[in-house]
């Protein structure tokens, strides 16, 4: 399994971001790690993670967010 973690800049924006990722259902399950800190964990399956990463670069355009490091821990 492909872990990645995101920090949403505008913490308002979680909701928004689980329910854009959530939509895609086949991609990949998302989790709110931290509120308070934007932080949401995306997990797909390894075949699907570069389709995950092509939505985040598109999602990108509309909102505010970086990747975490890959040995994210939270």
């Amino acid at each position: 399994m492909a872990t990645i973690f995101i920090k949403i800049h505008d913490k308002s924006e979680t909701v928004y971001v689980q329910s854009i990722i959530g939509t895609y259902c086949h991609l990949a399950w998302v989790r709110t790690e931290n509120v308070e800190d934007g932080i949401i964990k995306i997990i797909s399956t390894d075949d699907m993670v570069s389709e995950v990463r092509e939505l985040l670069k598109k999602l990108r355009e509309e909102i505010e967010f970086e990747e975490l490091e890959s040995g994210f821990r939270y």
